[in-house]
C-alpha cells in the first residue's frame, strides 16, 4: 500500500510541475504591458486543456507502474506457492 501511495504522490508532483512548465512555456499571457487583457477565454481553455491533458498522461504512467508491480508481485506469489 505504501508503494501505491508514493507512486500516486509522485504522479501528482510530476503532473503539477510539468503542467506549470508547459503553461509557462507554451501559453502566452493575454495581458499586455498596460494591463489590458484580451482573449481571456482562449487563455483559460489552453491552460485547462494542458492541465487536464497532463493529468491524464501522469495518471496513465502511475497506473501502468502499479499494474506492472502488482503483476510482478502476483507472479512471485504464485512461484512461492508451488
Amino acid at each position: 500500500m505504501n508503494r501505491l501511495l508514493i507512486s500516486v504522490l509522485l504522479g501528482l508532483l510530476v503532473w503539477n510541475v510539468s503542467t506549470a512548465l508547459l503553461i509557462d512555456l507554451y501559453v502566452p499571457s493575454p495581458c499586455d504591458v498596460s494591463g489590458r487583457c484580451d482573449g481571456d477565454m482562449i487563455f483559460t481553455l489552453k491552460v485547462v486543456g494542458l492541465w487536464l491533458g497532463m493529468f491524464w498522461v501522469s495518471s496513465v504512467g502511475v497506473l501502468l507502474y502499479n499494474v506492472a508491480r502488482w503483476q510482478r508481485d502476483w507472479r512471485l506469489h504464485q512461484q512461492g506457492a508451488r
